[in-house]
């Protein structure tokens, strides 16, 4: 049988183990962007790295890179 103790370190540890695999980091990083001289809300998915725009009236907007004249995504900075 555990001891008193023990008992506690067990439940701490296990508590902050939670707290680190749900709580922190948080899925999504929140940064800002701007768009036709408005600042916009981004929100960058930590799994993927996907992003999305808040945008007034419509929600959460997926970011689209811009496309070069040969066919691919150009890499842009948030």
């Amino acid at each position: 049988m555990l001891k008193l103790g023990a008992f506690f370190a067990l439940v701490a540890t296990v508590a902050v183990l939670a707290f680190v695999l749900f709580v922190w980091p948080t899925r999504w990083r929140y940064d800002h962007m701007t768009v036709d001289g408005n600042i916009v809300v981004v929100r960058i998915d930590r799994m993927n790295g996907l992003a999305d725009m808040l945008v007034p009236d419509e929600g959460w907007v997926p970011v689209e890179a811009p496309v070069d004249s040969t066919g691919g995504a150009v890499p842009t900075g948030i």
